[in-house]
């Protein structure tokens, strides 16, 4: 692709962005502007238009690139069987009003079903409302009931111990891995049936959005392990970037959400943004070069408008950027990591859009070319969170895929965990969603090797050279 066509592209796409953004802001302010819409608008109609005639240049000229990006191909069951493995299963549900198609595809073998599901989003708020409540009891029943409704008419169909689940309607708002596989008597959470304990769970948008990603960019440099970011208030004014092979070296614990960065700093290396650095800016001058972006800030969800749901990064004096970054501008973007964790609040939450699933921070993301996220459906703890992303990353840095270290990392942390924060509410709150395949990490045992094998040969050598002047 020529450069003055890619350089086209992401122009018309910035300023798509840009216009989208002056018209939300505008509908939103306290005194709107119908003629400044207006004009945004029409704006926004012309790069519409022009990106409509590039698009067709693209085609004719450069069809590759275009089958590539723009367009729509629907994967086929077939296909998907091709990219499944012997040990997962896909489980597709499409709901109505009073039912619900279920759809399990594995490696050699194809079932559907319809469900009765009336009422579904009923019990489904009851459920998350028990998990926040942590109220164990009216959780027990819930999720048991749920369980017989959605999972035990397909159980026997399901192959292997990993499952990938593509929900639709408010099933996009359940945490499946939570839901108990027997009526339990017991009210500790530490020994309920959870699905969780049988299948290493992730989670899609839709099957083509997993198996054929629009945006499976390769790039020319070698791009680092892990980007970090941590939310600080302004009174942090003389803080700096900091390594994460530094921060290994620290031995006082840091404050809020910078302890949860603290907890990973001695698995993986990279770069770590906090106090007066962990800014807007610095996030999008970077967040192109890294294999995982770890954001451990604060979030907010507008259900009414998803593309005005935002990250907070710390306040700055910068006149470009305030420091809020939207949804809409992550469209923008071009973030090819392997990984994002957003480790904020409900940053899995959103409004459900038909045909496009939850409208949320994560849903951003991918489009932005991240392959995989982590997000979160609650309000997520402080004191519990870190201790959870600690075993995730030191699972993944064992060889695991994405959904086995996430299983395996909330059952280590019920089995550690102390008791009075056992409840689902402390570790249940995040899933995986998008590409679970294993990550690759830098392995520094070839060097470890060699600079013990270089010690071993100057010994030698010294011994040799003391032998021969001795005798």
């Amino acid at each position: 692709m020529p450069k003055t066509i890619l350089d086209l592209e992401q122009h018309l796409k910035e300023g798509r962005s840009l216009y989208a953004s002056e018209i939300l802001q505008e509908r939103t302010s306290q005194f709107t502007d119908t003629f400044k819409i207006h004009t945004y608008e029409n704006k926004l109609f012309d790069l519409n238009r022009k990106q409509d005639s590039l698009t067709h240049i693209i085609e004719k000229n450069y069809p590759k690139y275009y089958q590539l990006k723009h367009q729509d191909t629907i994967i086929s069951i077939l296909n998907i069987q091709k990219k499944l493995n012997h040990n997962t299963t896909v489980v597709e549900f499409f709901s109505s009003d009073s039912v619900s198609h279920a759809f399990v595809i594995s490696k050699n073998n194809i079932y559907t079903t319809t469900l009765s599901t009336p009422k579904l989003t009923k019990p489904i708020e009851q459920l998350r409302k028990t998990i926040t409540n942590k109220s164990i009891i009216p959780f027990k029943e819930v999720s048991h009931q749920l369980y017989t409704t959605l999972i035990q008419p397909i159980k026997d169909h399901i192959i292997g111990d990993e499952l990938i689940i593509i929900p639709d309607g408010s099933l996009r708002h359940l945490n499946f891995e939570l839901l108990l596989t027997q009526n339990d008597a017991s009210k500790d959470p530490r020994v309920l049936s959870y699905l969780l304990k049988e299948y290493a769970i992730s989670y899609a948008s839709s099957a083509t959005l997993l198996f054929t990603p629009f945006k499976n960019k390769t790039t020319s440099f070698k791009k680092q392990e892990c980007l970090a970011f941590s939310f600080s208030n302004t009174k942090v004014s003389d803080s700096k970037t900091m390594s994460l092979v530094n921060l290994r070296n620290t031995h006082n614990d840091l404050p809020g959400t910078r302890r949860e960065i603290k907890a990973i700093s001695d698995i993986i290396n990279g770069q770590y943004y906090y106090g007066s650095q962990a800014i807007e800016a610095n996030f999008k001058k970077n967040a192109s070069q890294y294999n995982i972006l770890h954001l451990a800030l604060h979030g907010e969800v507008d259900n009414e408008r998803p593309e005005n749901s935002k990250l907070l990064f710390t306040k700055s004096k910068d006149t470009i950027e305030d420091n809020y970054l939207y949804s809409h501008e992550l469209f923008a973007m071009d973030i090819p990591a392997e990984l994002t964790v957003l480790s904020a609040c409900n940053t899995g939450s959103g409004k459900i859009a038909k045909g496009e699933g939850v409208m949320s921070l994560g849903n951003a993301f991918q489009y932005a070319g991240t392959k995989s996220l982590l997000l979160s459906s609650w309000e997520v703890s402080d004191q519990t969170t870190p201790e959870l992303i600690k075993y995730f990353y030191i699972n993944l840095k064992k060889g695991m895929n994405k959904a086995k270290a996430l299983q395996q990392a909330k059952l280590q942390y019920l089995n550690t965990a102390n008791i009075n924060r056992l409840d689902p509410f402390y570790w249940g709150s995040f899933y995986l969603v998008g590409d679970a395949t294993p990550m690759y990490f830098e392995n520094n045992t070839k060097v470890y090797w060699s600079i013990g094998l270089g010690i071993l040969g100057v010994v030698l050598l010294t011994v040799f050279w003391y032998r021969k002047k001795k005798y």
